[in-house]
């Protein structure tokens, strides 16, 4: 394969992979379908600071930092862990007849 034909295949690959809405698209068209525009942007802003503040990470070396630490990275996916175990408390609670999240 040529170092041309390599780049168009490339180019192509990229072009139909940025143009394919991925979950971060789902997120905010299935919002704006059920819950309306303004939740819609919020969750699009929401994901906007969730890329700027991984780009940030990243430029600051805390990827290397988590690649050699293995207490920081177990500390931090302990963490997340029980964030995500939080809010999935918190969804079945607003579930439950008479309560609110």
């Amino acid at each position: 394969m040529t170092a041309t034909a390599a780049l168009l295949a490339f180019t192509l690959a990229a072009a139909i992979l940025t143009v394919t809405p991925g979950m971060d698209s789902a997120l905010v068209l299935r919002t704006a379908a059920v819950e309306g525009s303004r939740r819609a942007l919020m969750a699009g802003l929401g994901v906007a600071a969730g890329c700027l503040l991984w780009g940030a990470v990243a430029a600051l070396g805390l990827g290397s930092l988590l690649l050699v630490s293995t207490l920081a990275y177990d500390a931090l996916r302990i963490c997340a862990a029980l964030y995500l175990f939080y809010l999935g408390v918190k969804l079945l609670w607003g579930t439950l007849p008479g309560k609110q999240a």
